[in-house]
């Protein structure tokens, strides 16, 4: 049989053909230039690594060596003698004042069994003569003794331990000395009587504040600042309590907070830090000795750890080894998870993250898919919650204080209850902490695994992408949607807010704290540390109209009610027990015209829900992103008509 439809003329083909290369030319150019999405911020320039000679031709780095801050450095060394199997030879660093002549200049406590205690570090030089470690370098506010600052530099000592006395006043016979510089802090500041503006509450900004702080204690109109390290929680009740000048959380206050203290301040949040929840770890291959650095995990694993869930065979969860095919885990498994004993916006972020999962919460129901029994202490536990409590009997699961410590015990490997370090290759450390955290103390992240089955990491884009497909409260605080409509999207982001009073019976008081939260939002987004994104445009609009808009009480007082404005439908957390810090989302927010009055209630600030700044707009890229695609689909088509009739008429004439 014949294929009836005559055949185009020749030249339809041609033309078809040449119209096919073009527009597929044009349509890939189009997809080049819309490219990755550019990030709210890149990485922070790379400071300089710092490099001495030393006795008998041998050579130290440190890097970064300048602009440092209490965080983890990376040391290498060569020309050193090989350590022996007998551990003769091998390498010992410390922390030291600025050229040290004797053992008795450089801090020479161990970080054992008290991990604030000391940063001295042993390690192991190859048979080449070369080795490498991490160090972690304490400034004057962690490490006292030494006062290292901006103004005062120290060094790194770098020495073969040959088993031999080293002589009174003198340093060891092989060593490096190894100048290093640290960041601006508050011990640069001029001698502090008192303090202009207190503030208490996020662990996460507190290395902001500090630095932001460093900043803005001299000149003319200098302002000096105390910020506190607490928690989300302790900040809120801190503030409601009239106890700081401004409260830093990430959650908003609940009713039973704000009806705990009827007598509160009324106030604003003001955007000043975004950042991410992160899944750290420090695993290493104990077959090669290199770190794990390309761990995977899902919400349901996450579960797993968080309720102490037959810890002593995770590492070999059936899910988990599919997700990490490649990886080796330490030989005698994983500890119990570390995580932060205090009520914290942290835990609320996680279990509302893997809570609203539905492989995690058929886990959590004890239906799981891989059929790994929960903990039965954890049985009918409800979440979301604010808090990781100790709830069955286990010695070895402890939630610890303090994110520091935290992640101190994953970079030195500390179990939850131990007070001396363990081979990382022998069994891993896992912990919850803010990426900053991670950053600064050199830990690796895992990707998470979302419910499409791909993998996300924590980076610029996808963290400002979490952010714009965060929930609005109706206090006008963005919070976290565990289940972002965008796939590119990060779930776990974390964005901080002061509490600002909307009055102070001084003018000083008024202007310092402007003088705070316009520096935080203007020059103080220029010097963030990794981990951290920049406030978006619409943010940053919004603290500095809260920082204006402080003034004297008013004479009278009014109610004025709030105006609702509708959204697009939000996650809404499953009901739970009743928590002191839990956040509901909803489908609409609020807005308050301007008003010098006070209300009985915190009005609402309304933020417009951010947006990437990228070079390219989000429509501008979507939409050269359509064309690019439906281009390249033209160009298939009339390209391929020819072929398909050849496919065509061959089935006919088989037929």
């Amino acid at each position: 049989m014949t294929e009836t439809s005559p055949n185009p003329p020749r030249i339809f083909d041609r033309l078809r053909r040449a119209l096919a290369l073009a527009l597929a030319t044009i349509s890939v150019l189009t997809l080049t230039s819309v490219g990755p999405s550019d990030t709210a911020r890149a990485e922070p320039p790379a400071r300089a690594a710092t490099s001495a000679n030393g006795t008998g031709g041998r050579v130290a780095t440190v890097g970064p060596g300048v602009e440092l801050t209490n965080e983890v450095v990376t040391v290498s060394w060569s020309g050193f003698r090989p350590t022996t199997q007998q551990n003769v030879y091998t390498v010992i660093i410390l922390q030291c004042r600025a050229n040290p002549v004797s053992l008795s200049d450089c801090y020479r406590a161990d970080p054992f069994p008290d991990l604030a205690n000391g940063n001295r570090v042993l390690d192991f030089t190859a048979s080449d003569g070369t080795g490498s470690a991490q160090f972690e370098v304490r400034p004057a506010s962690n490490l006292p003794q030494l006062a290292c600052s901006a103004t005062n530099p120290c060094s790194l000592l770098v020495y073969e331990n040959d088993a031999q006395p080293v002589a009174p006043g003198s340093l060891p016979s092989a060593h490096v000395v190894i100048p290093i510089t640290f960041a601006t802090s508050q011990a640069d500041c001029p001698n502090i009587t008192d303090f202009d503006v207190r503030v208490d509450g996020s662990a996460t900004s507190a290395s902001l504040f500090y630095a932001w702080a460093a900043q803005i204690c001299q000149g003319s109109d200098a302002v000096v600042v105390d910020y506190t390290e607490t928690s989300s929680t302790t900040g809120r009740e801190n503030f409601l309590s009239g106890l700081v000048d401004m409260g830093v959380t990430a959650l908003p206050a609940s009713a039973d907070e704000l009806s705990g203290h009827p007598d509160h301040r009324e106030f604003s949040y003001a955007p000043v830090a975004t950042s991410a929840l992160v899944v750290a770890y420090n695993l290493t291959d104990p077959f090669t000795g290199q770190r794990v650095d390309n761990l995977v995990l899902s919400p349901r694993l996450v579960a797993r750890l968080v309720t102490n869930t037959s810890i002593e065979t995770f590492v070999r969860d059936r899910e988990l080894l599919n997700l990490n095919p490649t990886v080796r885990f330490p030989t005698n498994g994983v500890n119990r998870i570390l995580v932060r004993a205090e009520r914290t916006a942290a835990a609320s972020i996680l279990t509302s993250w893997f809570s609203a999962d539905p492989e995690a919460q058929k886990f959590l129901e004890g239906n799981d898919t891989w059929r790994v029994a929960l903990n039965p202490a954890y049985v009918g536990y409800s979440y979301p919650r604010d808090s990781f409590e100790l709830v069955d009997n286990d010695p070895f699961y402890l939630p610890r204080q303090g994110q520091r410590n935290i992640a101190l015990r994953m970079f030195y490997g500390v179990s939850p209850t131990a007070s001396q370090s363990e081979a990382t290759s022998a069994r891993g450390v896992i912990g919850i902490v803010d990426l900053p955290t991670a950053k600064r103390f050199g830990l690796q992240v895992a990707g998470l695994l979302k419910p499409d089955g791909s993998v996300v990491f924590p980076t610029d884009d996808s963290i400002a992408r979490g952010i714009a497909d965060a929930d609005m409260t109706p206090s006008g605080v963005l919070v976290a949607d565990p289940t972002p409509e965008d796939p590119l999207a990060y779930p776990m982001v974390k964005i901080d807010y002061a509490m600002v009073p909307r009055t102070f019976d001084s003018a000083d008081k008024i202007a310092d704290v402007k003088r705070v939260l316009n520096y935080a939002v203007g020059e103080g987004q220029g010097i963030l540390p990794a981990g951290f994104v920049t406030l978006s445009d619409s943010m940053r609009a919004a603290t500095r109209a809260i920082a204006n808009a402080i003034g004297v009480p008013a004479t009278t007082t009014t109610t004025r009610a709030p105006t609702p404005t509708t959204s697009r439908p939000r996650y809404q957390p499953p009901a739970t027990v009743a928590i002191e810090e839990a956040t509901t989302t909803t489908s609409t927010s609020t807005t308050v015209p301007p008003t010098t009055t006070t209300t009985t209630e915190p009005a609402p600030i309304t933020v417009p829900e951010p947006r990437m700044t990228d070079s390219m707009s989000t429509d501008r890229r979507s939409s050269a992103l359509m064309l690019g695609l439906g281009g390249l689909s033209g160009a298939a088509l009339l390209g391929a008509a020819p072929w398909r009739r050849w496919f065509d008429r061959r089935k006919k004439v088989r037929k």
